[in-house]
């Protein structure tokens, strides 16, 4: 602690992330608490990062986390080298008046840049899609995913559907979309699971075999909320193709 204290990044950012944890080592074996990962990054001796805590705490309000944060950049003296804010945006996070980002700009005293997860950033636009074409979801759980998971193990898959396209142009796109994503496949280093999941369906939309050839992966959870949205364009692209 001290040598990173000593000699800390002249610029960083501050990440947050929380999640509730089963207690296993505690107390009290069994129970379930919402914990706050914090850590801070910058060159160049951390560009991945540097834990700073991880605390539990009372609830996942954006109040709550904030507090949390602002008590660990104390404790390592880092308040005056924070230039940017990343999290995800959950409204607890990014909300206007009482989100964490917010509330951590207020008690640092200065303006920040704010990161908000490339992530959902990205399922932002694929909800809204959803929304334009098949209208709003109102319940927590989308009820047609809700069906597609319920029957999953009744649906026929070695005969995917493909998308059809005449246009001459859109066919062009397609041709580049299908080099693009066969390249990132067959790279070194693969993307995350999700989004791997994701490439590999939609080459199979557009008629074309992933490197790991087609296979397909049970429905995880299908809720509304921020926090597991990332699941969102697997589902469409799974609904298209069953």
């Amino acid at each position: 602690m001290a040598a990173f204290s000593e000699d800390p990044p002249k610029y960083a950012a501050l990440h947050w992330d929380g999640k509730m944890l089963r207690d296993v080592l505690g107390s009290d074996p069994g129970t379930t608490s919402e914990t706050l990962a914090v850590l801070v990054s910058g060159p160049p001796a951390y560009p991945e990062g540097k834990l700073l805590g991880v605390p539990v705490i009372a609830s996942s309000t954006g109040t709550a986390s904030a507090e949390a944060s602002m008590d660990l950049l104390e404790a390592w003296g880092l308040t005056g080298v924070i230039t940017v804010l990343v999290f995800d945006t959950t409204a607890s996070n990014s909300g206007v008046h009482r989100g964490a980002a917010k509330l951590l700009e207020q008690q640092l005293d200065r303006k920040v840049f704010y990161l908000a997860c490339r992530h959902h950033i990205l399922e932002v636009l694929v909800g809204a899609v959803w929304d334009n074409l098949f209208g709003k979801v109102k319940s927590p759980e989308n009820p047609w995913f809700k069906h597609f998971k319920d029957v999953w193990t009744d649906l026929t898959t070695d005969n995917p559907t493909t998308l059809s396209i005449r246009q001459k142009w859109l066919n062009k796109k397609k041709k580049e979309c299908k080099e693009i994503l066969q390249e990132i496949l067959r790279s070194e280093k693969p993307p995350r699971a999700d989004y791997r999941e994701m490439a590999e369906l939609t080459l199979i939309v557009l008629g074309d075999t992933p490197p790991r050839g087609i296979h397909w992966s049970r429905p995880g959870a299908s809720h509304s909320s921020g926090q597991v949205d990332g699941q969102k364009p697997v589902f469409y692209e799974d609904v298209h193709v069953c």
